[in-house]
């Protein structure tokens, strides 16, 4: 087996994936520059690794699970940075109806910046896990994507839903502590 990429055998699984992949970063980050970004260094990752990664035919977990690791790594590397979704508007929030409110839009934007925040701070396998579920991957995809058994993916996601929850909720209550402290310490 070459160690080099046949153009057609790439070209098609670059069409057969992009999509979904492209899919799955755009819900963690929510911006499309930045989805497509991450997921062309996904792409050229595996035009690097060489067709071997596809040689057992999973080449889809292979890229859903870069993919997820990549997107984790983006927001980790914002949060660094300082960088945060922009309130004003700039990026794509998915809305429920054609009439919502300007304070429900942003009360919705300052979820998903909560939501991602949390995200980040989880290990990479468990947000890996919830993103991959959140996209709609049976257990079965995810178990291949993540190298898993199947009978251990509930059981893994259950317990990365409850650190999800835990550390949502712990932000929470955070959250809404500060804006008291800030009035008694104005209040001095």
């Amino acid at each position: 087996m070459s160690d080099r990429w046949i153009e057609a055998e790439f070209e098609a699984i670059f069409r057969e994936h992009y999509q979904r992949i492209v899919r799955v970063i755009r819900r963690v980050l929510q911006r499309d520059s930045e989805a497509e970004e991450v997921c062309a260094e996904v792409f050229l990752r595996l035009y690097r690794s060489g067709p071997g990664v596809a040689a057992g035919g999973l080449v889809g977990g292979w890229l859903y699970r870069t993919a997820t690791r990549a997107s984790i790594d983006a927001l980790r590397a914002n949060r660094r940075r300082g960088v945060e979704e922009q309130l004003e508007g700039n990026g794509p929030v998915e809305t429920e109806g054609p009439t919502e409110s300007p304070l429900t839009l942003l009360l919705r934007r300052e979820r998903i910046v909560e939501v991602r925040e949390v995200l980040a701070k989880l290990r990479v396998k468990k947000a890996q896990l919830l993103l991959m579920r959140h996209s709609g991957l049976s257990y079965r995809e995810i178990a291949e994507a993540l190298q898993l058994s199947v009978n251990s993916v509930g059981q893994k996601l259950a317990r990365a839903e409850a650190e999800f929850s835990a550390l949502y909720e712990r932000q929470q209550r955070r959250n809404s502590k500060a804006p008291q402290l800030r009035a008694a310490k104005e209040g001095q």
